[in-house]
């Protein structure tokens, strides 16, 4: 009792401790003690290594995600620099791949004879369209092959490209362009000074050579003292909103061409 009081513990605490003692004695003759101490050791270190491995695994993902990332907005960023502000050398290059694909189509022109049903080898009907008057299609027709079959002076339009913005006759070109899209987005073509210019793009793939810029060019530029515009085949302009029919609005005439623009740039 003396002992238990200058120890701080009552007598059931020397009974309870008195008892562990023999147990963890009895363990340790059978062996238990220490295989229980490396089991717990090994757990511990077991996890303690899980932990750092599963650690060092979140660090990785980080990295490599924000890697990932930073390419994925380089990338953005190149894309976006190529499309909306592209190098000399990026123009040049696409330059050269247009010039030779006019070539490659310049050569199979040559060796391809026009077809005699072909716009190309007609010409015009001598009674064209009031100017501002609307063509609504007829005869089943679409937009474009109505006022083809008009030119043409019959019911049937002549072959022709249905894509093309340029439709070349043998004493006459005519030029099919939207003004407008069908939900009312503006296109690059906008007229100007009260409608007395436009503005007009050719096909991407052109470029001053082309034998069709080049016979718009000759047959709308001015002639300083030649006053013999009139006997040139005419170019003529049909414009509408998209879905709408087609509106004829004349003959035009050159006010300046942009051979350094691409697609190349006319003003009529």
């Amino acid at each position: 009792e003396e002992r238990s009081s200058q120890m701080g513990r009552s007598e059931y605490e020397e009974k309870r401790v008195e008892q562990i003692r023999k147990n963890r004695s009895r363990l340790l003759a059978l062996g238990v003690e220490s295989s229980s101490s490396r089991l717990a050791s090994s757990t511990q270190s077991s996890s303690s290594s899980s932990s750092r491995k599963k650690k060092k695994r979140e660090e990785n993902d980080v990295r490599k995600s924000a890697r990932l990332q930073r390419q994925l907005q380089l990338k953005k960023e190149e894309e976006e620099e190529e499309q909306h502000l592209p190098s000399l050398d990026r123009r040049l290059q696409v330059q050269k791949v247009e010039e030779e694909c006019f070539r490659r189509r310049k050569s199979r022109r040559m060796t391809t004879p026009t077809s005699p049903d072909s716009c190309k080898a007609m010409k015009l009907a001598p009674d064209l369209p009031e100017v501002g008057s609307k063509l609504w299609p007829e005869f089943g027709l679409g937009p474009k092959a109505y006022v083809m079959a008009r030119l043409r002076g019959s019911r049937q339009p002549p072959k022709f490209s249905k894509y093309s913005g340029i439709q070349e006759w043998a004493n006459a070109v005519a030029l099919f362009i939207n003004v407008t899209g069908k939900n009312g987005q503006l296109y690059q073509n906008i007229f100007m000074d009260n409608f007395e210019r436009m503005t007009w793009f050719a096909q991407k793939y052109h470029v001053e050579e082309t034998p069709v810029v080049q016979r718009l060019l000759r047959l709308t530029s001015k002639r300083e003292g030649d006053d013999s515009s009139r006997e040139r085949d005419p170019v003529l302009l049909f414009c509408r909103r998209e879905g709408e029919p087609y509106i004829f609005c004349g003959r035009t005439a050159l006010d300046h061409f942009d051979a350094e623009s691409r697609p190349l740039k006319f003003i009529w």
